[in-house]
Formats: structure tokens, C-alpha cells, sequence
């Protein structure tokens, strides 16, 4: 149903009139002839494109898994420029962006393979167990890396800024408060130690070991599916982390030998230039 406004309605909008603007291009999106992700830089990135931040070598190793061919990489743009002003994001010819929930998707569309409802894993008891040990990567092995990793000292690392992680966001289960309810105070803090903190990574790496054995593909798929990708990120960091991150995985030679096979699987597979 239609209606005028009264007149000193209509006058009083008047003196505040609605304008429009167009958007604001981005300055990094540059014409491209492939699809581009924007990844944090390197450790080093004379010798590697693998990324420094677990987050963006994730979504990096997904999409070389997933057989994305003609994939470059950039590392030259702050976390700001990307999409919810974090990175990854994945840019494609068109100039459009893509966050990381539709990576995915757009995965699907660029290889024409689509996952299927089991997600790759052999049955639904797996895809559920791989719910398990995808909270154990980024909460006690995040947390350890987190703990224990220097920051970035590469020439582009200043246009990056690690995302501050606390370690009672990625715990499980969180640990307890320093002040508990016998106290008169209110529950503030967290009592973590770093012994814990070790304990708790060794005990995961061992674990994630036995359940890898001698398989190809975490939890025993025919074919990579994330929690490879996940599961490459976290190992390629701590192996090429100080070594409290270093030692607990060299420990056990299958996941050694499966993050170098992983490795160069990806070195080959994505040997585009850097766009």
C-alpha cells in the first residue's frame, strides 16, 4: 500500500537527502590471467611459496589437493586488503574475490569434482572422526605453535600481522580460571604452563602418528580430503619450527616421510609464478 508523507515529513528528509556512492575499487585486485590467492609471505620465499601462517598454508595445500591447476600465489597485500580483512582470499580473473567458505564451492566449479556427501572420507564414522582431529590441530598443536613460533622476519612480514591468538581460544577444553569458587575475587585469567601446554602436543603428535600408520591419506581415504590439508600445515610448520615444535614430530619417521611427500607433491603440482 502506497502513502505520502506528511509535509513537514517530506521537509525535514529534505535537508537530509540519501546519496549514493559506488564502491570503492580495491587497489590490489590487478588483472590476472589465472587465480591468485593472497597468502601471508613465506619464511622464506627465495626457496618456498608454502606460506608462514597455518591458516593460509591450509587453504593453499586444499586447493593444489583438490587439483586446481594454474594456481599462483601473492604475498605483497596486508590481511586488511582481503575479504572480512583477513587472509587467505582467493582472487579470480574476473577480479572477483573469494573468502575461505566458498573456497571450496568455487573448488568444485574449477576442477568440475564435486565432494560428495561422505566428503571424501570412506564412511560417515570417519567423516566424523575427522571432526575430532581437526579440534585437536587447532587446539593443543595450534597452541604449541603458538607458544613457541618467532614471528616473521621476512622482508614482507611487516605488511602482515599474526592474528592474536590466546591459548584458552584453542585449548580443549579450556583450561581453568586462576581464580576458582572459593575466592572472593570473580573468575579472571588462566592458569596454563607451558609444561602442560608440551605435554598435551606430545601426547597429540603421537596420537595423530598411530592414527596415520602407514596410510597415504589421513584416516585411510583413496584421496586427499581436508584434513590433509590441515594436517600438512600444522606438520610443515612445526617441522621447520625452533625445536619444541621440531622435536616431538621428528620423533616418528611416518609423519616425517608423509609431510615430504606431501611437500614436494605440492611444490610440483604448484610451480606457477607468484602473479
Amino acid at each position: 500500500m502506497n502513502f505520502d508523507l506528511p509535509v513537514p515529513v517530506q521537509k525535514l528528509f529534505s535537508a537530509f537527502p540519501l546519496k549514493t556512492y559506488p564502491p570503492i575499487p580495491n587497489p590490489y585486485v590487478t588483472s590476472i590471467s589465472q587465480p591468485s590467492l593472497w597468502i601471508a609471505p613465506p619464511p622464506d620465499p627465495k626457496n618456498s611459496t608454502l606460506s608462514s601462517d597455518v591458516e593460509c598454508l591450509k587453504w593453499q595445500t586444499y586447493l593444489v589437493l583438490r587439483g586446481v591447476k594454474d594456481l599462483s600465489v601473492r604475498w605483497d597485500i596486508a590481511p586488511e586488503a582481503g575479504l572480512d580483512g583477513r587472509l587467505p582470499t582467493l582472487q579470480l580473473p574476473s577480479g572477483k574475490l573469494i573468502g575461505t567458505q566458498k573456497i571450496p564451492t568455487w573448488a568444485d566449479e574449477a576442477t568440475g569434482k564435486e565432494i560428495d556427501a561422505l566428503e571424501g572420507y570412506v564412511d560417515k564414522a570417519t567423516r566424523d572422526e575427522s571432526r575430532a582431529w581437526v579440534t585437536l590441530l587447532e587446539g593443543v598443536v595450534h597452541s604449541q605453535l603458538d607458544l613457541n613460533m618467532p614471528p616473521s622476519t621476512s622482508y614482507t612480514s611487516w605488511l602482515y600481522e599474526t592474528p592474536n591468538w590466546t591459548l584458552q581460544s584453542v585449548l580443549f577444553p579450556p583450561p581453568a580460571p586462576l581464580t576458582g569458587i572459593t575466592s572472593p575475587l570473580p573468575p579472571s585469567g588462566v592458569h596454563v604452563t607451558a609444561a602442560s601446554v608440551n605435554t598435551r602436543y606430545r601426547e597429540a603428535i603421537e596420537s595423530l602418528s598411530v592414527r596415520l600408520g602407514e596410510d597415504s591419506w589421513f584416516l585411510g581415504s583413496q584421496a586427499p580430503t581436508f584434513i590433509d590439508a590441515l594436517l600438512f600445515a600444522y606438520l610443515h610448520r612445526a617441522l621447520h619450527g625452533p625445536k619444541a615444535t621440531r622435536y616431538d614430530v621428528q620423533r616418528w619417521d611416518n609423519l616425517v616421510s608423509w609431510e615430504k611427500r606431501i611437500r614436494q607433491l605440492i611444490s610440483i603440482q604448484a610451480a606457477a609464478p607468484r602473479s
